[in-house]
């Protein structure tokens, strides 16, 4: 992930900002009400516009600089592609490729021939000599065609992001994903998937009183939480790349299995695992340079936490990061038990990833702390 990632969300903000400005070519198919989610469902594009108003999808497929030919074309395979499951595909990629071929102009040449003329595919360039993280400035090149029919299937879309973390201690995390690979071994039953019955297994587990929090102490739900609980806990493995939508594991999975079983759920190794497929599948690491980027544009005006949050939310969905959700900003204003980012601030001074004073990590007149000392030695591990 990493350089990638902040390149790839860089340009869908500067697209997201094209498409609520109206700008042309994008006002003649899509509304101004547009936002970044993901969908981790196969074929998982890099990111994903949504236009909430016509309900239209737009995934998207990244290529970096320096890369081959063919890099670049299989990015075009990899966006028409992406029509058969979202409205529209769209490939970004340099205007030249790494032996300075105009391979940008090559693609588009493409998608010009009569045989291809009308699929739902775009094609934005940009010049890599000038190109940054706060400089994503793209051409549309080949704008998309109006579909005049929906795809029969879409893909599924995530309501954020980023993973979204609610309650789950390594433990926990190492159960289920233990669980999962039993299941998908030597199944317990011929009904429901990997996911549901491993997920069945963990709950036995902790309403047997067999399981601890992230703080040492006996897990304790009531029965009529499973649903809520199983979704929270089998979403964050999903997101974090570690199992298939159905739960079965993946290459990632396994890894971080076996890190938790040679090292142990509380140990420093497994713990590592989780905070770095955090940062980079789960793209917290997107989440916090743009929280810095907010903090950077305050100044010395700056409010107490509540406002602070209240102030970081609007941000976010400004540069189209998040969906407004009314009742949450709301509860952000009020101090509620629900305010932003109140899960993600406790896993992220579980896995030392912020910097806390004392009980809390909002910092007055400095906003979060981010140990980026943790962050880049987890980030370089990873490569």
């Amino acid at each position: 992930m990493t350089n990638h990632d902040i390149l790839a969300y860089a340009v869908a903000t500067e697209a997201v900002a094209r498409l609520r400005a109206g700008a042309a070519p994008w006002n003649s198919i899509f509304s101004a009400s547009a936002y970044i989610t993901a969908s981790r469902a196969w074929p998982v594009p890099d990111f994903v516009l949504v236009d909430s108003t016509n309900s239209l999808t737009i995934a998207a497929e990244f290529k970096p600089p320096l890369q081959s030919k063919r890099e670049y074309l299989t990015g075009l395979g990899q966006a028409i592609a992406y029509s058969k499951d979202f409205h529209y595909g769209l490939l970004i990629l340099p205007e030249i490729a790494d032996d300075g071929y105009p391979i940008a102009r090559h693609v588009v040449d493409v998608l010009q021939q009569g045989s291809l003329a009308g699929i739902p595919v775009g094609v934005l360039s940009y010049a890599p000599a000038t190109f940054s993280p706060h400089h994503p400035a793209f051409t549309e090149a080949h704008f998309f065609s109006p579909r005049s029919t929906a795809p029969s299937h879409l893909a599924h879309l995530d309501n954020s992001f980023y993973a979204k973390w609610r309650e789950m201690s390594p433990q926990e995390v190492l159960l289920l994903l233990a669980f999962c690979y039993d299941e998908m071994r030597t199944p317990s039953s011929s009904s429901g998937t990997v996911r549901d019955r491993a997920f069945d297994l963990l709950w036995q587990e902790i309403q047997a009183g067999r399981v601890t929090h992230w703080a040492g102490g006996v897990r304790h739900y009531s029965a009529g939480t499973k649903t809520a609980v199983s979704k929270n806990y089998r979403n964050f493995l999903f997101h974090l790349g570690w199992t298939e939508a159905d739960g079965a594991l993946t290459k990632e999975g396994l890894d971080a299995l076996h890190v938790g079983t040679l090292y142990g759920h509380s140990s420093r190794p497994f713990g590592d695992s989780i905070a770095t497929a955090a940062l980079t599948t789960g793209k917290h690491l997107i989440l916090f340079n743009a929280i810095s980027e907010f903090q950077d544009s305050l100044g010395s005006a700056f409010p107490n936490e509540s406002d602070w949050l209240d102030q970081l939310e609007s941000f976010l969905e400004v540069k189209g990061l998040l969906k407004r959700n009314p009742a949450r900003g709301a509860a952000a204003i009020a101090g509620s038990a629900r305010q932003f980012l109140k899960a993600e601030k406790q896993f992220w001074k579980n896995l030392e990833l912020i910097i806390p004073r004392g009980s809390r990590v909002f910092h007055p007149s400095r906003g979060f702390i981010f140990n980026w000392s943790r962050i880049t030695d987890l980030l370089q591990s990873s490569l």
